[in-house]
């Protein structure tokens, strides 16, 4: 997927940045790199530049993959779930097992979809997360790039950069977080009045409770 390539591209660029930092230290009086590390900041510029294009068109195709969700039957078969029979979610609440729909009552039907709203607001979060961690490395890259100038260390960089990151991401892994209690209660609703769907019931309190900074501790998981 593109923002894939974005990732890799933001760490290449970093670790050029790095390296460039770890050059010996230039006059105060003249910050403009020279040599090699002059050769790596050309390759940045140019690098961040591209970057930024690839940028606009993987929030596009994120977009795009988006509403596609929203119109399109959701699979159930993820993790343990791979061995078992297919098993989907339809927009109009059908739980489909082998391409065939289980019956259900209105009741039931409610509960499918309410499960289904659950993971579609999981699964959003969880791809804008992939996005923003994107432009995370590009954003980090584009300060790294300041520090050389500025004639900063690599450990002063790397610092820098990791808090930056962690503070762009947070918020948004804590809005996740807030959603898995509601994915769980929907979850465990439907196993209790849909038999059928109970095999594909995979969540439990630990994945809440492991989300972020659940415990409160201020070590966040990511």
């Amino acid at each position: 997927m593109r923002k894939n390539a974005l990732l890799v591209r933001s760490a290449s660029i970093a670790a050029v940045l790095l390296l460039a930092a770890c050059q010996p230290a230039q006059d105060k009086q003249d910050n403009a790199p020279t040599g090699i590390a002059a050769e790596a900041m050309g390759e940045v510029a140019k690098g961040l530049g591209e970057a930024s294009q690839e940028m606009e068109k993987a929030r596009e195709e994120i977009a795009t993959a988006r509403e596609r969700l929203a119109r399109e039957n959701l699979s159930l078969n993820r993790n343990e779930n791979e061995s078992l029979p297919k098993a989907e979610i339809t927009p109009t609440g059908d739980l489909l097992i082998e391409g065939k729909a289980v019956a259900t009552t209105p009741e039931q039907k409610a509960l499918v979809l309410a499960y289904r709203g659950e993971l579609l607001g999981v699964v959003g979060d969880g791809m804008a997360i992939g996005m923003e961690g994107a432009r995370v490395g590009i954003d980090a890259a584009a300060s790294a790039l300041k520090g050389v100038l500025a004639g900063q260390s690599g450990d002063e960089i790397g610092q820098q950069v990791g808090e930056q990151a962690k503070a762009q991401i947070k918020p948004m892994v804590a809005q996740l977080c807030t959603r898995l209690p509601g994915l769980l209660n929907a979850q465990q609703a439907l196993a209790a009045a849909l038999p059928e769907f109970k095999p594909y019931a995979g969540m439990d309190q630990s994945d809440v409770d492991d989300c972020g900074d659940a415990n409160g501790d201020g070590n966040w998981s990511f």
